[in-house]
């Protein structure tokens, strides 16, 4: 499939709009479900109304914590690239479920040959368009199938995105989907709490899988699994940990008083801020959150 250059692709409507002109792309993945339709709708609003680090981040903590929990991200995400060496123009980029542009910017600042993001929300999606005009800006659900690009990209992002896919069919398609656009060797960096014991799901928003059956899962797509390192530790829940439950209620109550205002929310992210740098270098794994680092295999290009 052509990629033009600052396009616009909405997979549900098939149209692809944007300054490279009108072109249809066909996502063989028929209409949405109605839980599709929700979850878009959800983004939706909540993009909407939250155009920033909360609208992506934790919405319960506000603006100013959450804007020192992506300065975390922006430093361990350097790292982790500097380490992979993937800090190099030379690279065709995907992030999925770009959000407010985080990753995408990121990305965009290295220069890469080529960009790309796909997001549920045609909210963001119109977004981002003006803010990265040569990027190729895909609207789709990731877990229905989208017709991407085929082995086209060096490296696909996907933090904070494959959980909210709860229904392990849709999980499997996602992977699948994203397995077939990487070129042979190409890297798939996607976040999550990652569990030791049982997989864990919060209603129909949230799932996170055992290490086990999401290790079985990957290998099975196709990729090799390279490292997981810790994106978050004291920022997120502990829910990956012995005593999860009653460690989870200590740390709610330890934040608890960032909820009362924006002062107390960059007052406890400032604080936090420099421990979360150490610990995200120091430590081997996270209770909290951490980054899967796999590898398609083949030839790197």
């Amino acid at each position: 499939m052509a990629r033009p250059c600052g396009a616009r692709v909405d997979f549900q409507s098939g149209a692809c709009r944007g300054v490279a002109g009108l072109w249809t792309a066909d996502s063989g993945s028929g209409g949405m479900t109605r839980s599709s339709d929700g979850r878009q709708a959800y983004w939706e609003e909540r993009l909407r109304e939250h155009w920033g680090p909360e609208g992506v981040g934790s919405l319960v903590y506000g603006r100013e914590f959450n804007r020192w929990r992506y300065r975390v991200r922006t430093r361990v995400f350097r790292r982790l690239i500097r380490r992979l060496a993937l800090a190099t123009p030379e690279l065709d980029v995907l992030d999925v479920g770009s959000g407010t542009g985080f990753y995408l910017g990121e990305w965009h600042a290295l220069g890469v040959r080529s960009l790309a993001g796909l997001d549920l929300s045609e909210w963001a999606v119109a977004q981002l368009a003006r803010a990265y005009p040569t990027a190729t800006l895909y609207r789709a659900d990731i877990g229905r199938e989208p017709a991407l690009p085929v082995a086209v990209f060096d490296v696909i992002t996907a933090f904070d995105v494959l959980c909210h896919l709860v229904d392990d069919e849709r999980h499997l398609s996602a992977l699948r989907t994203l397995h077939r656009a990487l070129k042979p060797g190409g890297w798939l960096l996607f976040s999550d709490s990652f569990f030791h014991g049982a997989s864990r799901q919060h209603e129909d928003y949230w799932k996170g899988r055992s290490l086990a059956s999401l290790s079985a899962t990957l290998e099975g797509c196709g990729f090799r699994i390279i490292d997981r390192v810790p994106m978050s530790v004291l920022m997120a829940a502990p829910t990956d940990t012995r005593h999860g439950g009653r460690n989870e209620r200590i740390w709610n109550a330890a934040m608890s008083p960032v909820r009362w205002g924006e002062p107390i929310g960059w007052l406890m992210g400032a604080a936090l801020y420099p421990l979360e740098l150490l610990l995200t270098a120091w430590l081997r794994e996270s209770p909290a959150i951490e980054i899967m680092v796999c590898r398609k295999a083949g030839a790197a290009t």
